[in-house]
């Protein structure tokens, strides 16, 4: 008898432990901002960065369906969403720094030949 208790003690803890709530709406909020805040530093027009901003998009599509039925799962979802979302505004402003520096250099370059080099 005291065993029969023992076991089902600690199937309704399990059970019990094993029912997260639902990931917290502004975790979902705070992803979709970054991924906006990608979107609006032009993610789009950068291939490497277009690439991971879908990658972002993807995770939090698949949060926001596991929410209900796998809270944790969803909660690494919403995680690595918002790292593809963060690496793609890296992406975005290394490619917008190397496209100034690129004209910087054409410039200079420009420069230095039209007055023979001399200085």
């Amino acid at each position: 008898m005291m065993r029969w208790l023992s076991v089902t003690a600690c199937v309704a803890l399990g059970s019990g432990c094993a029912t997260a709530p639902p990931v917290p709406a502004q975790r979902f909020t705070d992803a979709e901002t970054d991924i906006k805040a990608a979107q609006d530093l032009g993610a789009e027009n950068s291939s490497q960065a277009k690439v991971h901003l879908q990658s972002a998009r993807d995770q939090l599509d698949a949060a926001k369906r596991l929410n209900k039925d796998e809270p944790a799962v969803a909660a690494r979802k919403i995680d690595n969403a918002q790292a593809e979302a963060e690496l793609a505004k890296s992406l975005t402003r290394e490619q917008a720094t190397r496209a100034e520096a690129d004209q910087a250099k054409a410039q200079l370059s420009a420069l230095q030949s039209g007055t023979g080099g001399a200085r």
